[in-house]
């Protein structure tokens, strides 16, 4: 996830709403994915052998071979068999360019199949910093092992709408792969109604929390969150929180433009956005595999997946 640094006044949280949440604490795992290959997804994006898949990388060449070898095993359809689930971009910036590659599949919908809804993960993070490792295990091998779980499930069951997986390239640096995607889509924008965005997604900070973005900007996605919330395993919360929205004290991220969502919201495309809040391990050498709680991050891709089958279920 892109969010700047930001310090906070400790007397400042005193301004901070007390808000109660109940039953926070707990969570239950309805185990309808594949713990154990989501726990090994995730191990291996965030090993010390990707490097920190900074983009351009050594290991973010090797993380994009990994996904390519998990897509084509889950069964996904390529946009060009010459690329072979590659979707190269170069983005101009002001004084130079970026390069990346995003890894891109699809299943056909059943009822809708040229109706596509668009589920993101961006697979780069900051690399290494002298013989410091970033491995970014929340940030974000988290939302692109959640990506290939829930991948798994579409396989078996199917979706009323055709869905693309997406695990995006150089979000880091400023959300490039997803904003490439966006102006060059391998299908017509007009066919994409969705996104559901997956950025950090397994750091529970022993809250327990997970929180969804997006439903205010969209009236149908409304009920979407109402009833994830009540079947979610976890504390679902609607909105991510920032102090005081609209003061001229508020702090925090803006989490309307923190990770790839932000891309597809600015072409119109309504978004929901899954993660946790920000935490102490956060773009540190401490975001490692060893900081996460299993069952949370299993409790948070169920979550995910339930929120994905009731945006599939929407006619509008």
């Amino acid at each position: 996830m892109i969010v700047k640094n930001i310090k906070i006044i400790a007397s400042l949280s005193l301004l901070w709403p007390l808000i109660s949440y109940a039953g926070c604490n707990q969570f239950e795992l309805y185990n309808n994915i594949d713990r154990e290959r989501l726990w090994e997804d995730f191990s291996y994006l965030a090993s010390d052998k990707m490097q920190g898949r900074k983009n351009q990388s050594s290991g973010s060449f090797l993380a994009q071979e990994f996904l390519i070898s998990r897509f084509s095993e889950i069964g996904l359809k390529s946009f060009t068999q010459e690329q072979k689930y590659r979707l190269p971009f170069r983005y101009e910036t002001t004084f130079s360019h970026v390069d990346g590659v995003n890894i891109g599949g699809y299943f056909i919908g059943k009822t809708f199949p040229q109706k596509f809804i668009v589920i993101t993960a961006h697979y780069d993070h900051l690399g290494m910093r002298g013989n410091k490792i970033f491995n970014g295990a929340d940030d974000n091998a988290s939302g692109v092992a959640g990506l290939l779980a829930i991948a798994e499930k579409i396989a078996q069951q199917g979706a009323e709408h055709s869905i693309i997986f997406l695990a995006t390239d150089a979000e880091e640096k400023g959300l490039y792969g997803s904003r490439a995607f966006v102006e060059n889509p391998p299908v017509e924008l007009s066919q994409i109604k969705y996104n559901l965005n997956l950025d950090m997604i397994s750091q529970n900070q022993g809250k327990s929390r997970l929180y969804v973005s997006g439903a205010r900007y969209y009236l149908p996605f409304k009920e979407v969150i109402a009833q994830a919330t009540d079947e979610a395993g976890l504390c679902l919360v609607n909105q991510h929180r920032r102090n005081r929205r609209g003061s001229a004290m508020a702090f925090g991220p803006d989490w309307r433009k923190a990770s790839d969502h932000a891309s597809f919201g600015k072409v119109d495309i309504p978004y929901l956005f899954v993660g946790v809040g920000e935490h102490i391990y956060y773009h540190t050498e401490k975001d490692t595999v060893e900081s996460v709680d299993p069952d949370f991050f299993q409790a948070a891709v169920e979550t995910s997946f339930n929120i994905l089958k009731l945006m599939d279920k929407l006619t509008e």
